[in-house]
This record gives C-alpha cells, sequence and structure tokens, in this order.
C-alpha cells in the first residue's frame, strides 16, 4: 500500500495576491500563536482515528498563504506534534512553501535545523512590474537571494514557482525569466499558466477592462517555449506544470495525482482517504473556535461515486508526463480503461490527442495543449 500524504495549511499573508483564490487572511499575524495550538488539537483528533493511525506518512507539506510568516519554533511545535502522534517513513519529504519577502539566511538555517528538507520558494517573477501587477511583497533581488541562502543553509531540494502568460507579458521577457530561474540551479521548478479564477482581484480588474489578459495562441507559445527551454536545461517534465532535475520529483505532489491517501489540517485544508473527500472550514474564525472546543472543523464531504473515482484517476494520470497506467486502471477497477469511458478514448487517439507506449496511456504533443478539453470529454 502506497504511503499517505500529511498537507498542513498555513493561511496568514502579510498581503493578498491578484490573482489569488486559495483561503488566505491578511493582517492578522497577531493569531498565528493561536492557530499553532489549533493545528496541534486537530493533530491529537485526526490522530485517534483508525484510518490515519493505521497509514505510514511520507511526505508533509506546509501550504499557505505564507507558511514562512512563522517562527522555525512554530513550525517545529507542529512537526513534534505530527511525529509524536502519527506513523512516518524514515525519510519524509518535508517541505515549507516560502516567500522570498518573509525570509532572511537565519531562518533559512533554522527550518533546515528543525527537518525542513525541501523549500518550495514562491518567485512568480524576476521582473519588477510583474511582480508589482502580481501584488507580490518581494522584489527580484530578494527571489535571487532566497534561493542563494537555501544552498548556504543547506538545503539540497529547493524548488521554485514561476507565473507566465501574464498581462502584457512578452515571449522576451519571459525567456528573461526562465534563464535567471536555471541560473540559479533550482532542482525543481513548477510554471504555471495565469489562471484567471472567479472572485480574484485580477477577475474583477479584467472585467473592468482595467487588465487585458494574452490570447490563448500567446499562451500557447509560451508553455511550448517553456517545455523546449527547460528540458534543454536539464529539466524533466513529469507533470503538465512541473519539471524536475533527475530524482527531485515533488514525492508529495505525486502522492495527489497517483490517488494516495493524504490527510489536510488547518482551514480550508482538504482531505481524502481512497474513499471519501471532506475538508474543514474556509474561516479562521470558526475554525479557532471548533478546535479550541475539541471538536474537528470539518465542514462537510462527499463519498466518491465509482465513475468519480475512476474520472479521477484518469485526470491526475494523463497530467503526468508518464501517463496512464492502464494495467494500474484495470486492477483497481476492474475493467478495462475503453470500456469506463464508452469509445472516447479511441475518438481521441483518433483525433491524435492520446498515445499509448507499455501499456501507459499518455496526452501526445498536442494533447498536452488541450489537456482541459480532453479531461472535459472523459467526464462527459
Amino acid at each position: 500500500m502506497p504511503g499517505a500524504a500529511l498537507y498542513i495549511h498555513i493561511p496568514f499573508c502579510e498581503k493578498r495576491c491578484l490573482y489569488c483564490d486559495f483561503y488566505t487572511v491578511a493582517g492578522v499575524a497577531e493569531r498565528i500563536p493561536d492557530y499553532v495550538l489549533a493545528l496541534q488539537r486537530e493533530i491529537a483528533l485526526r490522530a485517534e482515528e483508525n484510518f490515519w493511525q493505521r497509514q505510514q506518512f511520507e511526505t508533509i507539506f506546509f501550504g499557505g498563504g505564507t507558511p514562512s510568516l512563522l517562527s522555525p519554533a512554530q513550525l517545529a511545535e507542529i512537526l513534534e506534534a505530527c511525529f509524536a502522534s502519527f506513523n512516518f517513513s524514515s525519510t519524509p519529504e518535508i517541505t515549507l512553501e516560502t516567500n522570498p519577502g518573509t525570509i532572511d539566511n537565519t531562518q533559512l538555517a533554522r527550518y533546515r535545523t528543525i527537518g525542513v528538507n525541501r523549500l518550495s520558494i514562491g518567485v512568480q517573477s524576476f521582473d519588477e512590474n510583474e511582480l508589482q501587477l502580481l501584488d507580490r511583497i518581494h522584489s527580484p533581488e530578494q527571489a535571487r537571494a532566497a534561493v542563494v541562502g537555501a544552498r548556504y543553509a543547506g538545503f539540497k531540494n529547493v524548488s521554485i514557482d514561476l507565473i507566465f502568460a501574464l498581462p502584457n507579458q512578452t515571449q522576451k521577457r519571459w525567456r528573461e525569466n526562465l534563464q535567471q530561474a536555471v541560473e540559479l540551479s533550482p532542482n525543481h521548478i513548477s510554471a504555471y499558466n495565469l489562471t484567471i479564477e472567479t472572485g480574484t482581484p485580477l477577475d474583477f480588474a479584467i472585467r473592468k477592462g482595467k487588465i487585458s489578459p494574452l490570447t490563448e495562441e500567446e499562451e500557447r507559445e509560451m508553455y511550448e517555449f517553456t517545455m523546449n527551454f527547460l528540458a534543454q536545461h536539464g529539466y524533466c517534465q513529469y507533470e503538465i506544470s512541473n519539471f524536475a532535475q533527475p530524482g527531485y520529483e515533488a514525492r508529495h505532489n505525486i502522492k495527489y495525482w497517483d490517488g494516495s491517501a493524504y490527510l489536510g489540517l488547518g482551514a480550508s485544508a482538504h482531505s481524502f482517504d481512497g474513499r471519501r473527500r471532506f475538508w474543514n472550514v474556509a474561516n479562521l474564525r470558526k475554525y479557532l473556535e471548533l478546535t479550541s472546543g475539541g471538536a474537528l472543523a470539518e465542514e462537510s464531504g462527499e463519498d466518491l461515486t465509482a465513475q468519480q473515482k475512476r474520472f479521477e484517476f484518469a485526470f491526475l494520470g494523463l497530467r503526468q508526463t508518464r501517463g496512464l497506467d492502464l494495467q494500474e486502471f484495470q486492477r483497481r477497477f476492474r475493467m478495462p480503461f475503453e470500456r469506463a469511458f464508452n469509445g472516447i478514448v479511441q475518438e481521441l487517439e483518433h483525433d491524435g490527442l492520446l498515445e499509448r507506449e507499455n501499456d501507459f496511456l499518455r496526452l501526445s504533443k498536442e494533447g498536452i495543449f488541450l489537456c482541459d478539453e480532453i479531461c472535459a470529454r472523459l467526464e462527459g
């Protein structure tokens, strides 16, 4: 049985970014100590459940928000509670998301000391104007210093996030971003195209005509350039938006994509036990109230239908460049993949969007650009 993943949501931010649709709260850093205590209570409650007690966790991921707003001592408290309450493999991957504007070399060294062994640095851009557009609190210089400082602190596994297809972004400027990224030689690069999420400040700005998004063709050109450029510089694409030097693929993310169980802790965090998906309240005050009263902050959940499970296995498998394991699909769902999707697979293969190799079904070069449309056809 594959090991499980543990996700811990830290919702605090100094400032909310233009494009972000994750649950975050800004300007309430004074509640961080209460939140750390609440997380320890939730850990203790979940550890009483037989399912999570039986799991062996192989990864921990502090996401947000801005987890690096927590002090190393506060993160150490949370980690100590996790290790005291759950079973872990001998070498778990422990990732901390960081904002370059919230860390210094002393903090980085202390994060390393308490057991964090992978940093995910939210660079997003090395261009000053683009950072201002995105409402990021750091400068290009701080972004570069964060990566250099992480190496100095002893981190051997460093990832950076970048966003492309920003309004008014040119191919030349995006190339300069990628060039600066590879010159820093991170082990992993996540390159996301800008997504306009409903209800975000970015969405409102576009609706009011204050910002104009790039065309689909411009987005596609940037994405194709990204894949080629990073491949030329030693980064293997293993998922739609993720590229890694050999051996540095994000173990935590792969847990999501291969159908492993994952436990989410904190306000708005989602969990999956292989049968049921459930999630916590996306409200800091309510989360603190519930946990302080000795209750879980679970808001709701759903039992997945057989068809939902098949679709999610397909969707997450196709996002990976290795493709979808057809034998594993048949073993898990007791039917051939083609029968589960009523001939749509053959249509997609005929259209040149899917291809097979060694019992794996994957997106073709053309299919990669149309992943969302392909998955919509599979979902029916």
